[in-house]
């Protein structure tokens, strides 16, 4: 009966281990998201300077290390030309760049925004003007779109 009882306390010790959180693959510390908010306006007048500019958050913390943010820039309907503009940083995670929009008309910016390991790319509209209804395309266009073009601009 002792030797069953000696055999038996090396399966409950192993059986007691197993009860315990155990550490999986992948898991750790979370990376937190990194956001990316616009203070550009969403109203402009043809012709005239327009400041492109968001902020750039991880957490409750500005982002001032970003590798990269790239305002891209179309008229509705017309993303294929869309025009690619790179930021610079200004202060506590703001970065920023001049545009001007030469005719009336609804246009999109998207921030494709490279920081800390991760990409984000929100998209907001600017309407130039007071353009026609009817001129204006609604935006289908896949968000990823402007990657292409973005090739051009890494290790800025």
């Amino acid at each position: 009966m002792k030797k069953i009882f000696w055999l038996g306390i090396p399966f409950l010790l192993l059986a007691a281990c197993g009860t315990e959180e155990a550490d999986s693959p992948g898991a750790g510390p979370q990376i937190e998201e990194v956001k990316v908010a616009f203070n550009t306006d969403t109203q402009a007048d043809p012709a005239k300077e327009v400041l492109l500019s968001v902020t750039v958050t991880q957490g409750d913390k500005a982002v001032e290390d970003a590798d990269e943010v790239v305002y891209e820039v179309w008229q509705s309907g017309d993303r294929s030309n869309s025009e690619m503009i790179p930021a610079e940083h200004t202060e506590e995670g703001i970065y920023e760049a001049q545009t001007s929009f030469e005719e009336e008309g609804l246009y999109f910016m998207q921030a494709h925004t490279t920081a800390r390991s991760l990409h984000v790319m929100p998209k907001q509209e600017i309407t130039v003007g007071n353009p026609d209804p009817a001129s204006i395309v609604s935006d289908d266009s896949d968000d990823t779109q402007g990657m292409d073009k973005m090739e051009d601009h890494s290790g800025h």
